[in-house]
């Protein structure tokens, strides 16, 4: 028998990283990861940075780094939206330090409560697209 399967989409700010069925989805929330299966009861969460990943009716495991952003279950649907999402080829590691050390030296300095957030924001951004790049291309 078939495995179940439902339609997922992921969208980033700058481009649609997936459209398609999958098996199986494992997104990053607040209150860690949050796994699905076809015909999941209705829910919608707030996504934080880390990885997402899902699973094709063929067997291929997908894995991308996401940033902020919310996901929606329902009607066997799941729609993500997220600020930025990359494969693990897409992943620039220098970058990714040179952001982390800009976070770094941002924290150091004395700032608005608005600011601060923003850069704990964007270390926290850097930090798990790091993460990802030396867990998969390492």
């Amino acid at each position: 028998m078939a495995e179940a399967k439902y339609y997922l989409r992921v969208i980033a700010s700058d481009k649609a990283f997936f459209s398609g069925y999958v098996t199986s989805l494992k997104v990053p929330t607040i209150d860690g990861q949050e796994g699905f299966l076809a015909h999941h009861s209705q829910i919608m969460l707030a996504i934080v940075p880390g990885e997402i990943d899902f699973v094709t009716p063929d067997g291929k495991k997908v894995t991308a780094v996401c940033g902020n952003g919310s996901m929606i279950f329902a009607n066997n649907r799941a729609t993500i939206l997220v600020d930025t999402c990359e494969s693990p080829e897409e992943v620039d590691k220098r970058r990714a330090e040179e952001a982390l050390e800009r976070a770094k030296e941002r924290l150091r300095q004395k700032q608005s409560l608005r600011e601060y957030k923003m850069t704990q924001a964007s270390m926290a951004r850097a930090l798990s697209r790091l993460k990802f790049k030396d867990k998969y291309i390492n």
